[in-house]
């Protein structure tokens, strides 16, 4: 009789997969070209197999065999997603320099983008004012056809019916100017940025009634992603332009690419940032009400409980607090802590030999608070960590390595008046020790 299929538990998925780890890591470096990008799939693989345990047959040798089929199979089709979301990012990136607005010194060209952004401004000032929304908040905002007919109160089928419209008028409007301006334009290298610039607007509908052409080019959705990671997992990412992203566990970071502006906002955790030079789309970072402006540096921005932390490796960052004067610059190897609630006190830059450490696998704590150490902490622990008020309170240094984080924390009754006990639930108990 054929073997019964049953959910393997947590366990046996995990000796089976510490078993095949190494197995795993070179095959996945041969799929992706690079070990960093395939360890962090080797932990997506797991993450994935421990929330949805694949049901298997229960004989020991087909079921042993069957559950290293499936899981070289997951990691398989983990890294045919990752290597066509790369796709798409190469693609956005060759479509971004194909279509860079004239240089300063080419007065003629800049002249014609010019000329082409105040006809399409012209055109689309003439749609239906449903239609000229419609356009507007699928091609500038990148909002979804459903979205939009929500937003409108209409049938997906008109929506769909208006922008098709609005593109048709823009394009026969493109295909009127290129027209009358092919005479003027013979070499070749225009006529290709002419091509690139039509599709561009005549696809993407970049004017708006009342703004100039120019700063319609520059807000252009051109490129978003996401970049989110579990607890106890660093996740890494190459963005399009040749930065690179790396987050801490437990953090989330969202990405947008426009022709003038590429940005970022860190919504948990912490992350660090490797900016690609461009002097003509500054990178800017969003963390709560605190702004970090840079062309081409190294730094890490962390959310805490109550203030953002900035630190620098390399370079120069500029940072501001949001509707505010408050604004510093920070060179390399000088950090900045910025409470949360505004505050009138001066900021002053503080020296930081190791800006974010957490990429070394290690943590640095300087006088502070054990609420936020232990709250720091929880974004690496598998289980609940929690600590009453009077013991939140007390401030505490010291060096923690991430993977020893839980024996550094047994550990805490020998550096402060505190007592650690495990909870019925598994969660570790941090509270003040009892007076003798």
């Amino acid at each position: 009789m054929p073997s019964s299929l049953a959910p393997w538990s947590a366990q046996r998925w995990h000796a089976l997969f510490c078993t095949h780890q190494p197995q795993l890591l070179a095959y996945l470096t041969g799929k992706t070209g690079s070990r960093d990008e395939a360890h962090d799939l080797v932990q997506e693989t797991w993450l994935r197999l421990a929330a949805a345990p694949a049901q298997l047959p229960d004989g020991s040798s087909a079921s042993q065999e069957a559950a290293r089929a499936y899981l070289f199979a997951t990691a398989k089709h983990l890294a045919l997603d990752h290597l066509r979301q790369r796709g798409v990012q190469q693609r956005s990136l060759q479509d971004w320099q194909q279509l860079q607005p004239p240089s300063a010194s080419d007065v003629a060209d800049q002249a014609m983008y010019r000329q082409a952004l105040d006809l399409v401004a012209q055109v689309i000032s003439a749609l239906p004012a449903r239609m000229q929304t419609a356009l507007l908040a699928h091609r500038l905002q990148g909002q979804t056809h459903a979205d939009i007919a929500r937003s409108l109160q209409v049938s997906l089928n008109t929506v769909e019916r208006d922008l098709m419209q609005a593109d048709a008028c823009l394009e026969a409007a493109l295909l009127r100017w290129r027209g009358d301006a092919q005479g003027t334009r013979q070499a070749a290298a225009r006529r290709r940025r002419r091509g690139a610039l039509g599709a561009l607007l005549g696809a993407a509908g970049l004017a708006c009634v009342g703004w100039p052409g120019w700063q319609l080019w520059q807000q252009r959705l051109l490129w978003q992603g996401r970049l989110a990671s579990g607890t106890g997992m660093q996740r890494s990412l190459d963005l399009p332009d040749g930065s690179q992203l790396r987050i801490d566990a437990a953090s989330h970071v969202e990405l947008r690419y426009r022709a003038g502006i590429r940005e970022a906002q860190l919504l948990a955790g912490a992350a660090f940032f490797s900016v690609a030079r461009d002097t003509s789309r500054p990178f800017v970072v969003q963390a709560g009400p605190v702004r970090i402006r840079v062309l081409g540096t190294r730094f890490g921005v962390e959310l805490e409980a109550d203030a953002v932390l900035v630190q620098v490796e390399s370079g120069q960052v500029r940072v501001e607090r949001l509707g505010s004067d408050q604004q510093i610059v920070l060179e390399a190897q000088q950090s900045l802590q910025v409470p949360l609630a505004d505050s009138e006190a001066a900021w002053q830059a503080q020296p930081q030999a190791r800006p974010a450490a957490w990429r070394d696998g290690e943590l640095v704590f300087d006088q502070q608070p054990l609420g936020q150490v232990v709250a720091r902490l929880g974004r690496y622990s598998s289980r609940p960590l929690q600590i009453d008020a009077g013991a939140a309170q007390l401030a505490i240094s010291g060096h923690v390595r991430i993977v020893l984080a839980e024996r550094w924390l047994r550990s805490l009754p020998q550096l402060a008046p505190v007592q650690v006990k495990t909870q019925a639930d598994g969660a570790l108990l941090i509270s003040l020790r009892a007076k003798r």
